[in-house]
């Protein structure tokens, strides 16, 4: 009954978004959280460059990105002869939201384009996947405009060859997006990944691109004894009006001002949700209602997987006090076990009293986020994030378990060395035991299919990260990391005492071995230490194809491992 309740609701707001709204918005399609112009509008924001830029709730749209490069565009003295460059490269391919002008490849009396209608479009549309020419907007395969409508069609993927010391493997995907926009206020967007790999089982750890679900396995080729593959679909149906943005979506989402957010970090796979976002002003308002998955071990009976459901909500306010500091409160709710409530749906609605009187034990769980960013000087960002999971005021400065706290602290260095824009970043987050864990791991635990939705690494972890980037025109950046991980573990000596340790973000905390319950501090137990060092130098060869050149050591314990890879993208 509560379902068909709330189907109705959302029928009848949709319905009453369509028929009422009629202000013209510029495409609001989003852009890919992992698109380069967020680290060129960060930098520029940190040199002082571009106040105000919000870039804390990804991913943001294509209206937002082009605000900020038209910004830039009237500031252009202060910029420097490359990050000019850069910029007249991305005020190409935002030509859609900045200029009255149709794609590049489409003729005065034409509304549609491939490179298949005319053997002369062909030779074009293949002369251009190995050629660069500046400014250029990006290619797509198949293109529609009219009347403000639009369809983008584009295909692509990636191929790597690793090697690890004397080890090799072969990863690669095959991509597609699929883009339309219907008048001024809805935009549809449907995307797919479909990764694989050929390996041998002495190199057998998932690749950097696997999100979490279940990978299926066949024979191998080339040599290689197995295929892994596995797949990721995501997609948004989005209406845009006065009152925001309101949308039916399934996408990789990151909150947080970190490079490794303790809110919502690209870590798992998409998940569905209703969502609503509004700016107003300097500030922006983010509300989400999502379905999400018990971890495997808990809804594991008898070899079969049982359909338990379990939901997230978030709320998330973000405001630029000044020019020279923002601030943003999100609160995160888990639960499952029931039907959707209602109550949840209320976008606005202040969670921590409504979970009081919903269960009788309050067995939903509440996590509050608090975020400050302060520019002090042009150049210099220094960022925080607090994060509380419970809270007893009287145990706040002892070693209690209960104080599942996670905290992370930054600064951000953005300057112009040798006529070079370079940036520099360091980051030390840490997340006490038992974060993220609930006492009813099944439909309380801050995980996705049992990954933690938050820092990746999840519970009784610290980690350091140094970070630099050097952009050396507007095809070639080089980044250099390292990054010393802490991980508690429980020691060798207790492994048989029944007890949880608090270093798994699915186990619950009222199964801590009472002996710990005074004297948890913000690591506890065996603890390893892994550090590692990459080094990344991506270079566009032609407007389609892309090339990427990285090398990684790792020491972990006694051991080290050298890794080198080459990655080919192509996206058209």
């Amino acid at each position: 009954m509560k379902i068909k309740l709330l189907i109705n609701s959302i029928i009848k707001i949709t319905l009453y978004l369509i028929l009422t709204s009629g202000i013209y918005f510029a495409s609001q399609l989003h852009v890919r959280i992992d698109d380069p112009v967020y680290d060129y509008l960060d930098r520029l924001s940190t040199q002082g460059i571009l106040p105000s830029y919000m870039n804390t709730t990804l991913p943001l749209n294509r209206e937002y990105i082009a605000e900020m490069l038209t910004y830039l565009s009237k500031e252009r003295d202060m910029l420097t002869v490359i990050d000019n460059k850069i910029l007249d490269e991305y005020i190409a391919d935002y030509r859609l939201e900045l200029e009255e002008k149709t794609y590049f490849q489409l003729q005065d009396t034409e509304t549609t384009y491939h490179p298949f209608q005319s053997l002369q479009k062909f030779k074009r549309g293949f002369r251009d996947v190995f050629s660069y020419t500046t400014n250029q907007e990006e290619h797509h395969l198949a293109v529609y405009e009219k009347e403000g409508n639009l369809v983008w069609l584009d295909v692509g993927g990636m191929a790597k060859y690793e090697k690890q010391d004397a080890k090799t493997r072969l990863p690669y995907i095959y991509h597609y997006s699929l883009a339309l926009l219907f008048g001024d206020n809805f935009t549809v967007f449907s995307e797919a990944d479909l990764f694989a790999m050929v390996y041998n089982s002495d190199f057998s750890e998932y690749p950097d691109e696997f999100r979490g679900g279940y990978p299926l396995y066949n024979n191998g080729f080339y040599g290689y004894e197995t295929e892994m593959s596995f797949e990721y679909a995501h997609a948004y149906i989005q209406h845009s009006s006065n009152l925001g943005n309101i949308a039916m979506k399934a996408e990789p989402l990151i909150w947080g001002n970190g490079r490794n957010s303790l809110i919502l970090s690209n870590n798992v796979p998409p998940y569905a949700m209703l969502s609503w976002d509004r700016q107003l002003g300097k500030s922006r308002f983010s509300f989400f209602h999502g379905s999400i998955l018990p971890a495997e071990s808990d809804t594991t009976i008898n070899g079969l997987i049982t359909n338990e459901p379990k939901y997230l909500v978030g709320h998330r306010w973000e405001v630029a006090i000044t020019n020279k500091l923002q601030g943003a409160f999100t609160e995160m709710l888990v639960y499952g076990g029931r039907d959707p409530e209602l109550m949840y749906f209320l976008p606005t609605i202040f969670l921590w009293p409504v979970q009081h009187n919903m269960t009788s034990q309050s067995e939903d769980n509440i996590l509050w986020f608090f975020e400050g960013k302060y520019f002090p000087v042009n150049g210099l960002q220094f960022y925080g994030t607090f994060m509380i999971d419970e809270l007893r005021t009287s145990e706040m400065f002892n070693d209690w378990f209960g104080n599942r706290w996670a905290a992370q602290t930054g600064t951000h260095i953005a300057a112009n060395l040798f006529s070079f824009p370079t940036d520099l970043r360091i980051e030390w987050t840490a997340a006490r035991p038992w974060v993220y864990t609930h006492r009813v791991p099944i439909y309380g635990t801050y995980t996705h299919n049992g990954r933690s939705l938050g820092f990746q690494h999840g519970p009784n972890s610290q980690l350091l990260l140094i970070e630099n980037r050097w952009w050396i025109n507007p095809r070639n950046r080089i980044s250099i990391t390292f990054e010393n991980l802490r991980l508690g573990i429980k020691p060798e000596d207790e492994l048989g005492d029944g007890f949880d340790f608090g270093n798994d973000p699915n186990e619950s905390y009222t199964n801590a071995n009472p002996e710990y319950h005074n004297t948890t501090g913000w690591l506890i137990g065996d603890i390893q230490t892994t550090q590692t060092i990459k080094f990344l130098w991506e270079y566009q060869i032609s407007n389609i194809i892309g090339l990427e050149l990285g090398y990684s050591h790792k020491q972990e314990m006694n051991e080290s491992v050298n890794t080198m890879s080459i990655q080919v993208n192509v996206d058209y």
